[in-house]
């Protein structure tokens, strides 16, 4: 399978090395609080059906460990430059960093310097819903990273003849234009999956894998992700 390469850790020293490590999955909480403290936003209440909240993206509290903390921010209600500002004066310019959609910090692991850094991830949408759904990674035995399950998703849009963006749903092929409900989840899973598919079928690549494979056309649907 095709494999997409994600952004590295942007906190480098003079000798190019990292300044920021890997998370501990026992240091999230406690890490995330921290910065509820510290930001005053709430990243952490609202919960999805395995318990993980629906603001810790990727592979955030979802496995052993992480590369580094990917949170989401809804941008129709926090201005990204004046949040990138509100941190530079906490942390100091050097912690903080702007790219794309992103504000990036680098964070004393549960507020603590002496346990080193990690880095967190502020990613603004301005459909933190669509977002939240797009940016699931694999669960804790998966092998399967988020973009894998993007992958998978624009080969079966392929076959189905629309086209999958991970930023916008399900969009026209020729215009690239978001299609009617091409941004709700339950329809993404209903187009590209049939009608009895719900948002559970879709939220990794083996539960894609375990509904589509029963279908008659499943070499066609999964064909342009072997490719």
């Amino acid at each position: 399978m095709t494999r997409l390469i994600e952004g590295g850790n942007v906190f480098k020293g003079s000798d190019k090395q990292p300044l920021t490590r890997r998370i501990k999955q026992s240091e999230i909480p406690d890490t995330i609080q921290y910065l509820e403290r510290v930001t005053g936003i709430d990243f952490s209440t609202d919960k999805d059906d395995s318990g993980v909240p629906i603001k810790w993206l990727g592979t955030t509290g979802r496995k052993s460990d992480s590369g580094d903390l990917d949170l989401s921010v809804d941008a129709n209600e926090i201005d990204k430059d004046r949040f990138a500002d509100k941190l530079i004066s906490i942390f100091g310019k050097d912690s903080v960093k702007k790219s794309g959609d992103s504000v990036h910090l680098k964070t004393p692991i549960m507020g603590d310097e002496t346990a080193g850094f990690a880095q967190t991830d502020f990613m603004f949408s301005a459909n933190p819903k669509f977002q939240q759904g797009s940016m699931l990674g694999g669960g804790a035995d998966s092998p399967y990273r988020g973009e894998h399950r993007h992958i998978v998703l624009s080969s079966i849009a392929r076959a189905r003849g629309l086209k999958y963006s991970p930023k916008f749903g399900l969009v026209d092929p020729e215009t690239n234009q978001p299609i009617k409900d091409g941004d709700d989840w339950n329809q993404i899973a209903k187009k590209l999956l049939g009608p009895t598919a719900a948002v559970k079928n879709i939220r990794s690549v083996e539960n894609i894998i375990d509904f589509i494979k029963k279908l008659p056309n499943y070499e066609e649907l999964i064909a342009a992700a072997l490719s």
